[in-house]
């Protein structure tokens, strides 16, 4: 509008100034003009930006039909806003597979997409390996960064079993992975795949020969966590990998878990990278939190929580009966969901209850393959998971607080936290 154009940089920087975090964040989609005045004027400050989880993004399980499809469980309000089924932004017959979410944007099969703006770009054709490697994509994009409309995609491979012993790369003698260790990487920036090689810093894990007897759906179903420049990728004897994107490095760092029993995962919160175990000991499922220590350039992990999950196994047998008068729904419809109106950007996870063991030997039919680790909220120390297949249930880390989420009528193999990302201009000029 003409009326804006006459309106000087400083009032509208004093305008803009008094929003709310997420309606400032938003603005900056509304303009060129105002998007440059509060990133000029840094207005949207890191302390600032909102601390939400809209909800989570999970891959279905289920063969036929539901196999590699995706679904958004959130409260309506952030299913409202959110394209959680992607039909808007995938074609019909195009694959919805996610491979990776960071911060706000998904990674798809040759194609990034953010569901907050609805906005989605194609990337340059994937490059072709060896049939002799797996390939596993990880997308690092930080929106507070200097330029907060790059990101780039990692493609990371890992030998397959039946290949290791001919193998010129990886041979009998060495450890996987070697220095230098060649990946292809997607930069936004250049709009093209590039080889770089990252050399080693510090040691190899000297019991990782080469790859770990994985097949190639476990591969692609490793969490990783881009946090301050460094994306950490979960590899396949449980130790993670650290890599420095700017400088071409990368650094190994021994799992925690010294038993090597259960699943082991990634994830990110408060700031910090968490490594989790879930195992079964004396028949209950046992849930194990380290933090990794990077002060002094030390990388170390350092136990945070180790609990019994017996008294939420007990206290939430399976339920598929409730799943729409429970706060949180699957894949928002206006039909069934039109009674719920709160519009409160943040639901309340220090609520809850601290949870008694019941006792209960017949709970133990869905201990430990009947409960599976969903993820960590991004800014707060709680623990999400799915309890006897069917219900979402959080766990705070401190208070030891649980409370019911809602009802998941789905079979999953992987999830995603996700946060929404408002920059707008992400995909312009591309």
């Amino acid at each position: 509008m003409e009326e804006d154009l006459q309106v000087p940089d400083d009032m509208v920087a004093n305008i803009l100034g008094r929003l709310p975090p997420c309606s400032l964040a938003a603005s900056r989609c509304v303009r060129k003009r105002w998007c440059a005045i509060i990133d000029t004027r840094r207005l949207l400050r890191a302390d600032l930006l909102p601390l939400h989880l809209d909800g989570f993004f999970f891959l279905g399980a289920e063969l036929g039909l539901d196999f590699g499809q995706t679904y958004f469980f959130s409260r309506p309000s952030a299913g409202r806003r959110i394209c959680g089924h992607l039909h808007n932004l995938v074609d019909e017959h195009d694959d919805r597979w996610i491979l990776d979410h960071c911060n706000g944007l998904l990674l798809l099969w040759e194609r990034v997409v953010n569901p907050a703006t609805r906005q989605w770009v194609a990337l340059p054709p994937f490059p072709e390996l060896s049939d002799s490697l797996f390939e596993s994509y990880y997308l690092a994009y930080d929106p507070l960064a200097s330029s907060p409309q790059h990101y780039e995609v990692l493609l990371f491979p890992t030998q397959r079993i039946q290949e290791a012993n001919n193998h010129d790369n990886w041979s009998s003698a060495e450890c996987w992975p070697p220095s230098p260790f060649t990946m292809h990487v997607f930069s936004s920036r250049k709009w093209r795949w590039e080889e770089r090689s990252f050399v080693r810093e510090g040691t190899a894990i000297a019991d990782m020969p080469r790859p770990a007897d994985y097949s190639q759906e476990e591969q692609q179903l490793r969490h990783t966590v881009y946090l301050r420049g460094a994306l950490y990728v979960l590899c396949q004897n449980g130790s993670v990998m650290r890599i420095t994107m700017q400088k071409d490095k990368y650094q190994m760092i021994k799992s925690p878990s010294e038993n090597k029993v259960g699943v082991a995962y990634l994830g990110k919160s408060q700031k910090q990278v968490y490594y989790v175990s879930l195992s079964e000991e004396n028949r209950w499922p046992r849930f194990r939190v380290w933090l990794l220590n990077e002060s002094y350039s030390r990388m170390e992990w350092a136990l945070k929580n180790d609990i019994s999950l017996q008294a939420m196994v007990e206290n939430f047998p399976a339920d598929y009966t409730a799943r729409y008068i429970t706060p949180w729904i699957l894949n928002y419809q206006k039909d069934v969901s039109q009674e719920w109106t709160e519009d409160d950007p943040e639901w309340d996870f220090e609520g809850g209850i601290v949870l008694d063991e019941t006792g209960d030997d017949n709970a133990i039919t869905t201990c430990y393959k009947g409960i599976i680790f969903l993820g960590f909220h991004p800014y707060k120390e709680i623990a999400f998971f799915l309890v006897s297949f069917s219900r979402v249930v959080s766990y705070h880390l401190n208070s030891s607080k649980v409370q019911e989420l809602g009802i998941l009528n789905k079979g999953i193999v992987k999830s995603f936290p996700y946060t929404s990302c408002w920059v707008g201009e992400l995909f312009e000029n591309n």
